[in-house]
This record gives C-alpha cells, sequence and structure tokens, in this order.
C-alpha cells in the first residue's frame, strides 16, 4: 500500500516509521521539502519519499493528517481535496486551547474530524490516533495489555482497513460509531493529554 503522511512532526514521523516497518511505500509531506528538516527527515525515515503536500496526497492509497488543528486547513488547500478523493483519510488532530494551567477542548459543537469532511466530501475520513501521544503510539508495551484505540467513521469499509492498520501497530480497535463520534473522542484526548503532562507519556485508554 502508499501511505502518504500529511504532516511531518512528532505524530507523522512516528506513524510513518510504522508503514514502513510494515513494507509499505511512505511518502511524507512537508511545507518545505528542499529544507534542511526535509533532508534530515529524509535520515530518519530511510526508505520514506520526503515531498511536498499535494505530491504526497496524489500519490497516497491511505492517507495520514497530522498536522496541528490551526494547519488543518492550509495542509488540506496544499493536500488538493481532488488528489484525496475517493481515498480513507485518518484523521490525528486535536482541537485544545489553555484555560488557566489546564488544557481543554478548544473545538466548537462540529468535531474537527466532521470539519475535515466537509472540506474532503469525495473521502473517507475516520478518527484515530488521538487519544494518544506520539511515544506510546507504535507497539505500545503494556504488558499483556493491549490498550484500546477508538475510531470513527461513517464509512465501515474505511473503518475496517483502518482496524487492520490499528492491530499491526499494536493495538486493540474499538468502533466508536460514525464521525459524530469524534466530538467525544476528541474531547477525550484532553483526558491523555493532561495526564501525560502531570505523568509522562506512557499511558493509555483501555476498555474493559
Amino acid at each position: 500500500m502508499i501511505v502518504g503522511i500529511l504532516g511531518s512532526g512528532a505524530v507523522g514521523t512516528t506513524l510513518a516509521k510504522g508503514f514502513l516497518a510494515e513494507g509499505h511505500e511512505v511518502y511524507i509531506a512537508t511545507r518545505e521539502p528542499d529544507s534542511e528538516k526535509a533532508a534530515s527527515l529524509k535520515t530518519d525515515l530511510a526508505g520514506a519519499t520526503v515531498t511536498d503536500f499535494a505530491t504526497a496526497a496524489k500519490s497516497a492509497e491511505l492517507a495520514v493528517l497530522c498536522v496541528k488543528s490551526d494547519g488543518v486547513e492550509a495542509a488540506l488547500q496544499l493536500a488538493g481535496a481532488e488528489n484525496l478523493a475517493g481515498k480513507v483519510v485518518i484523521d490525528t488532530t486535536n482541537v485544545i486551547k489553555p484555560v488557566g494551567d489546564a488544557l481543554v477542548y478548544g473545538g466548537g459543537e462540529v468535531s474537527m474530524a466532521e470539519q475535515i469532511q466537509e472540506w474532503l466530501p469525495d473521502s473517507s475520513v475516520v478518527k484515530a490516533f488521538n487519544t494518544v501521544g506520539a511515544a506510546t503510539m507504535l507497539n505500545p508495551d503494556f504488558g499483556d495489555q493491549k490498550p484500546t484505540m477508538f475510531i470513527a467513521g461513517d464509512d465501515a469499509e474505511a473503518k475496517q482497513s483502518v482496524s487492520v492498520i490499528v492491530t499491526l501497530f499494536g493495538w486493540e480497535p474499538l468502533d466508536s460509531g460514525g464521525l459524530i463520534q469524534s466530538r467525544s473522542l476528541e474531547a477525550m484526548a484532553l483526558v491523555w493529554i493532561n495526564n501525560s503532562i502531570a505523568t509522562g507519556p506512557h499511558h493509555a485508554f483501555k476498555m474493559l
């Protein structure tokens, strides 16, 4: 499978390593593919193609959106909705804002995933990998317990494809329902984030 990682931060590079380890062809998008950072990515992600957003989106059979929430719209404009048409797009993003010493959900009534689906009407958006940080995202080690990765989306076939990926990366997938449930998953992510600030990143949710 050809995977387009839209974003070259910690989440994007972590998932890129996971796909590469499973033998997939990976394109990773950066806004400045000729920069020193891009050169470093080529070294760190041996085997991946470091390129611009449009090329990564057009080349991909599956895309993974891994940018900060305030950069989502711009990233999708660079990628081009037409280049993502007919494809599964995994949305890993969260909208957060500071309130005093805490971080809280910063989105509106509609989740970021639902907004992305509006911007990409011909794609199948699936929410996943948003309830854990990059450091624990790939092959999490909690002894004999597999942590739970919650996913949401309106396309059952797309969710099944994402569930296979989630399982390969060491998680137990749990279908949370339609894309509207991303509202709950995006808010749920703040529990993980605030606990990570207090105790470190080695924790995850488990449905029991």
